[in-house]
């Protein structure tokens, strides 16, 4: 499936200043006249449908996109079609630093469910970092968070069974759901199973398994996707979270 053409509207349903996530995503930190500047900039009711892509791999850098609700896969697939799924991002995250290096992307962005994201075109992006101190260091602090992601994955795969890599995840989306003022201790995983054993170096078998596990040791309930935390200490431990001088 090729990537979609976007439907647009340029009223947004909500305003920057009034977006619950703005703490999270672009806005962070602007005044209220760097905020007229920024909304006049952004398309904001983009839909993605699920399944269809919000970039390829290779397709020229066009814009930043910010989720506003649903959820985006990114991935990379070899030429036979074996697919590794690199990221998941959730409502507050931006998705599309990828294409930094050269212009162009360098993996596919596919929406896992409905998805709705603001989209700020590079142009615009590159005017408004030229004009707003803020907006560059919201860039930075973003770019920051993409690599520490990735750090904490290698560190995950290199070095954790495999019930401590669930934990870890587990404990993530539980923290990234705290910070957008959502519950921490339930929550529904957006991606199918079979994507999140990808993401996490099992197979599909393996992972179930561990689910199990971690709801027979009483730390998590699972109701399909729908995932209730009843131990966060104990997952925290699991996870090595204690032993970490910054999570």
């Amino acid at each position: 499936m090729s990537s979609v053409t976007l439907a647009t509207g340029k009223k947004p349903a909500i305003s920057c200043n009034k977006c619950s996530l703005s703490e999270l995503c672009l806005p962070r930190g602007l005044s209220r006249d760097e905020l007229t500047l920024l909304e006049e900039a952004i398309e904001k009711t983009v839909k993605i449908e699920k399944k269809h892509y919000l970039y390829r791999r290779d397709e020229p850098h066009h814009a930043i996109y910010a989720v506003k609700s649903g959820a985006i896969k990114t991935s990379l697939s070899t030429s036979s079609g074996e697919e590794q799924v690199l990221g998941f991002y959730l409502p507050g995250d931006l998705v599309g630093f990828d294409a930094f290096a050269n212009e162009f992307h360098g993996c596919d962005a596919r929406a896992l469910e409905d998805t709705l994201v603001c989209e700020l075109k590079m142009e615009a992006f590159q005017e408004l970092c030229g004009t707003l101190p803020s907006m560059r260091a919201g860039m930075m602090r973003q770019v920051g968070i993409e690599l520490e992601r990735e750090q904490r994955l290698l560190l995950t795969l290199g070095q954790m069974r495999t019930e401590e890599r669930l934990a870890t995840f587990l404990l993530g989306i539980s923290e990234r759901n705290q910070q957008r003022g959502f519950s921490r201790t339930s929550f529904n995983l957006p991606m199918p199973r079979h994507d999140l054993a990808n993401y996490l170096g099992m197979a599909v078998e393996t992972l179930s398994r561990m689910f199990s596990r971690l709801q027979e040791d009483s730390l998590i309930r699972v109701q399909h996707r729908l995932v209730e935390v009843l131990d966060l200490e104990g997952l925290r431990e699991l996870a090595h979270y204690n032993c970490r001088s910054h999570v």
